[in-house]
């Protein structure tokens, strides 16, 4: 069985639900944290085992499919095609459709539409966070104002 992802919330406290039984219980993973030890394996109550992996995040991502375009303000500022792979409230994922150069703290103008019913635009800045192969992870500019749509989009 493959590890169940559980995201970790302030204070260090992650809600663990046993797949077989269904049982829920809060459970502190600080110690865990610590030692950078992400993925565990569990005894519930119940006596099965099961693995999960822990998600040490802010916001929970979404996993997508949505085309976009992003404007490297840092740099060459080409509009570049992307696809986004996640999104969460504080940022996205995405990979270049073509490899340019991009580098870690850049500056990025990011447009796409969310696959919601209205077809939604955004439109943003972002900060590149992570640039690895062909991935580049960003963080929003944190005064957005589309972030309320965009938290009804990540519950549905």
């Amino acid at each position: 069985m493959e590890a169940k992802k559980v995201l970790v919330k302030e204070g260090d406290v992650a809600i663990i639900t046993c797949p077989f039984c269904r049982k829920t219980k809060k459970q502190s993973v600080a110690p865990f944290k610590e030692k950078r030890k992400r993925e565990l394996r569990i005894k519930c109550s119940c006596e099965k085992i099961f693995s999960i992996c822990l998600e040490c995040r802010k916001h929970q991502r979404k996993y997508v499919k949505l085309l976009g375009k992003s404007i490297n303000l840092s740099q060459h500022r080409k509009s570049r095609d992307i696809i986004l792979i996640n999104i969460s409230l504080g940022g996205i994922g995405f990979n270049p459709m073509k490899m340019y150069e991009i580098r870690k703290d850049d500056r990025l103008q990011v447009s796409f539409s969310l696959d919601d019913s209205n077809n939604t635009p955004i439109e943003t800045i972002a900060t590149v966070r992570a640039v690895s192969k062909n991935y580049v992870g960003c963080e929003f500019n944190t005064t957005e104002s589309f972030k309320p749509t965009l938290g009804f989009y990540l519950l549905g």
